[in-house]
């Protein structure tokens, strides 16, 4: 399989805004860029890798059914970009490791919250997680935030509701 380089991913085509990736190696590439979209039944196969530091620029998209295979690994400092989502039935593989969390399974909520954005809620080796727009820290921190931020609200009861499913549904 061919390994391509940042210089190579960025003269590929840009057709209506798509860059047109064939199949290969990707694990050198630093930044995929603003507006990426990995499509509908997109897939990383077995054993994938981003490299150190890789970026997902603002807007990345991942399609409907994308699945990362068993131990795919995202690099160390990964990001995804603000707006980032991962589609419907999308599957992290064993032993993936996203947003910094070692062997991390994660939940999530969507269309709740004051911005009807999808919640993801992460169990790790760390502990449990959140990652809800901008905001990323631990359970008890968002819980904290959102008593602070949408207190007596709706946006509360849905942001608490949502909490008290992703405890069950991650816990062992």
């Amino acid at each position: 399989m061919k390994k391509y380089t940042q210089e190579e991913f960025d003269a590929f085509d840009v057709i209506n805004g798509v860059r047109m990736c064939p199949t290969g190696d990707y694990s050198d590439i630093n930044a995929f860029g603003e507006g990426c979209s990995f499509g509908v039944g997109c897939s990383f196969g077995e054993g994938c890798s981003f490299g150190e530091w890789c970026s997902f620029g603002k807007g990345c998209s991942f399609g409907v059914g994308c699945s990362f295979g068993e131990w795919c690994s995202f690099g160390v400092g990964c990001s995804f970009g603000e707006g980032c989502g991962f589609g419907e039935g999308c599957s992290f593989g064993k032993g993936c490791s996203h947003e910094g969390l070692t062997n991390s399974t994660y939940f999530a909520c969507d269309r709740i919250g004051s911005e009807k954005r999808k919640t993801y809620f992460f169990r790790s080796e760390e502990g449990l997680f959140v990652r809800a727009g901008c905001f990323f820290g631990t359970m008890k921190e968002f819980e904290n935030r959102v008593k602070e931020v949408h207190k007596s609200t709706k946006y509360e009861k849905e942001y608490m509701a949502a909490i008290m499913l992703a405890k069950i549904v991650l816990t062992d």
